[in-house]
């Protein structure tokens, strides 16, 4: 099969929450208790450097006097890239399970073995082939910007670096496109292949473009939309507690970076919903991809949906 419906592989993250519901229930139950767990052992640690850090983001905009602040905080950042980059591979395999092996649905399709290592190797190998396409690219609109200066004054140079650098954006929109099976691939064949991808994307670009981008704008509205009601929930629940207004705005601030904040009632059901959240906007992230590999394929993705 050469084509594929851009409509239904854009909403597949959507079908998938409406006939999995008992799965992705439990992955955002498990996401809200690994980021409570992960909130608990952060600022037990690197609470006082949190609160620092806050205090310096609100109160002085000196980029320095936030590096300094940020300084200590190396160990949390990196810890932060582990945690992510297994709790993507976890989901990615998920997903990719739910529409490639929907009879596969033991232990709501979560596992931790081979497919969900090689999803971590994906993603480490796609975020060095964008980083280094980024750098060179960025080295060669710095060029170009300097030899316009050189030939025809500042007005060129600004032109062609500003030119460079929108060539630069399409071409990372473009790689990023045409390795957009490379995650599918890996689970379905079990090999990690760059060049596969590059092929089955071949002259599909424009409508595989148009299909991510729609699924980026409905996660982009389902995450504001549970945004207003994480702020919801946790205000009635503070000024419920007898918090009044003033606790009510202390929700609005941001993370939690004291264990009674965390342990606060409106830092509890932040941390319930906020799984929620990740959970349904990997979802519809996540979900396009393998439903438009599976229809190339000619699969039939509506048995991943009964």
């Amino acid at each position: 099969m050469d084509q594929f419906s851009a409509t239904d592989a854009a909403l597949a993250g959507f079908r998938a929450a409406r006939e999995k519901p008992g799965a992705v229930a439990v992955w955002a139950a498990i996401m809200a208790v690994l980021s409570f767990a992960v909130a608990i052992v952060a600022v037990s640690t690197f609470g006082d450097k949190l609160t620092a850090l806050t205090a310096a983001v609100e109160g002085d905009p000196d980029p320095k006097t936030t590096l300094a602040a940020m300084s200590g905080l190396w160990p949390l950042f990196l810890g932060s890239m582990v945690y992510v980059l297994i709790t993507n591979s976890v989901l990615l395999a998920a997903v990719n399970r739910v529409i490639l092996r929907p009879g596969d649905g033991a232990g709501a399709y979560l596992r931790l073995g081979a497919d969900e290592l090689r999803q971590a190797a994906v993603q480490v190998l796609l975020y060095l082939v964008l980083f280094g396409a980024y750098f060179v690219g960025v080295v060669i609109v710095a060029l170009l910007g300097t030899i316009g200066g050189a030939i025809g004054g500042a007005g060129l140079g600004v032109l062609l670096g500003l030119l460079a650098g929108l060539a630069l954006l399409a071409g990372l929109v473009l790689l990023s496109v045409r390795l957009s099976f490379v995650s599918t691939l890996a689970f379905d064949t079990r090999r990690i292949d760059l060049r596969a991808s590059w092929d089955m994307t071949k002259g599909r670009f424009w409508q595989l473009f148009g299909t991510y981008l729609i699924a980026t704008v409905l996660a982009v509205v389902v995450y504001l939309l549970l945004l207003v009601m994480i702020y919801a929930v946790t205000t009635i629940g503070s000024m419920a507690m007898g918090g009044g207004l003033a606790a009510a705005g202390d929700t609005l601030r941001g993370e939690a970076t004291t264990l009674q904040e965390l342990f606060s009632v409106s830092g509890v059901i932040r941390a319930l919903l906020s799984g929620l959240m990740s959970v349904l906007v990997s979802l519809i992230v996540f979900a396009p991809a393998p439903t438009i590999y599976a229809q190339l394929k000619g699969r039939d993705v509506s048995d991943a949906f009964v």
